[in-house]
């Protein structure tokens, strides 16, 4: 009887472990090493945030079942190439049915093959370039604000703004990526900017991983522009803003939603962008379910968290969600019809809505200027 007691005390101790013994992994090709790490650290935290949340409350259940989430991550490196070669390994070792990723680097050359993969394999991501919804692609979806959608009306709304200001002049120069984000938010913000009234000035482009940017900006400045668009994450465009002013640029930087204040003033002082202006989102409106997720992912990542962070728990949760509704781990048509089923919840922190058939999502974006540390001006 000792024995048999014994044995059943044992069984009933691992039955939690046994009811979570079935694991679903997703992919994460991200950037973790490199000038851009810490734009990928920052998602890689916000996707091990959401796992640790989901696992806590005891897994994802899908068809009856309980079953632990973990992430397989692959360092992209910002290269392309092997943004491609990260795809594969985890589609074909993995045989992951979703991926989640933070930029364009990693989208493009994976939604080569996702589709056609065996198993094929839906590709959440935070591209902006247009060209993510025009690919034809049934198993794609945009998680973040694209540039096509929204620059029409901040574009305007910014219009508005310096006219309230009495600003005399506003010509608009830009540093600009050389990759598909950059691309894209230099051309509809220009193209707005010119049918709000404003004046479009000269145009540097660069390259991802560079730190001498004094050549780009000398011949920018050459334009004479009253304000400098800068779209990238922060820790690229940080050393930009620094060497602008020691090239002695005055105006103010336009900033894009990927660099939040906070972050920026880890990489370059305060007053070099007291004045300037950032785009805001339904993540910088503080409300409670921000709050949570920020002292969730402190726990977690024992750093504060960037939106670039809440984009990949967003993107991390939208998978699981969707799993749960669609009663699959593994059949990625059947993941991607559920995702428009599940958008609304306290962890879309972004605000992302309207998932439409070829992957296109919406969102409110609006201006704020950075007035001091700890004070912003929402412009909405």
């Amino acid at each position: 009887m000792k024995l048999k007691t014994i044995i059943q005390a044992a069984l009933l101790s691992c039955a939690p472990a046994l009811a979570m013994a079935q694991t679903v992994q997703i992919g994460v090709p991200a950037i973790q090493s490199g000038t851009m790490a810490q734009f990928g650290t920052n998602f890689v935290n916000g996707v091990n945030t959401a796992l640790q949340e989901v696992n806590a409350a005891g897994g994802i259940t899908v068809g009856g079942k309980n079953h632990k989430v973990e992430a397989v991550f692959c360092d992209t490196q910002a290269d392309s190439a092997k943004s491609a070669a990260c795809g594969r390994r985890l589609s074909s070792q993995n045989k992951v049915a979703a991926m989640v990723m933070a930029t364009s680097i990693e989208t493009f050359p994976i939604i080569g093959f996702n589709a056609t993969s065996n198993p094929p394999f839906v590709v959440v991501t935070s591209s902006a370039s247009n060209k993510l919804v025009q690919a034809n692609n049934p198993l794609v979806v945009r998680y973040w604000y694209n540039t096509y959608s929204y620059m029409p009306g901040l574009t305007a709304k910014f219009a508005q703004v310096f006219k309230n200001e009495g600003r005399k002049s506003s010509k608009v120069g830009f540093m600009q990526s050389e990759d598909e984000f950059g691309k894209a938010w230099v051309e509809t913000f220009s193209e707005g900017w010119k049918k709000a009234g404003g004046q479009v000035g000269a145009l540097s482009t660069w390259v991802i991983g560079t730190t001498d940017f004094y050549p780009q900006i000398t011949s920018l400045l050459r334009d004479k522009p009253d304000l400098i668009g800068l779209p990238g994450a922060c820790p690229a465009i940080a050393p930009i803003i620094k060497q602008a002013r020691e090239l002695g640029f005055t105006g103010d930087f336009i900033i894009d939603l990927a660099c939040d204040p906070d972050e920026l003033g880890k990489f370059v002082k305060a007053d070099q962008y007291k004045n300037s202006y950032f785009l805001g989102s339904q993540w910088n409106l503080d409300s409670a379910p921000v709050k949570r997720f920020k002292e969730q992912y402190a726990k977690v990542s024992k750093t504060d968290p960037t939106v670039i962070s809440a984009d990949g728990y967003g993107q991390t949760m939208w998978v699981l969600k969707a799993m749960e509704k669609a009663g699959t781990t593994t059949d990625a048509a059947k993941i991607r019809q559920s995702l428009g089923e599940v958008l609304a919840g306290d962890w879309n922190l972004l605000g992302i809505s309207s998932l439409q058939a070829n992957g296109e999502t919406v969102a409110n974006v609006f201006p704020r200027r950075f007035l001091d540390a700890g004070k912003m001006d929402n412009l909405n």
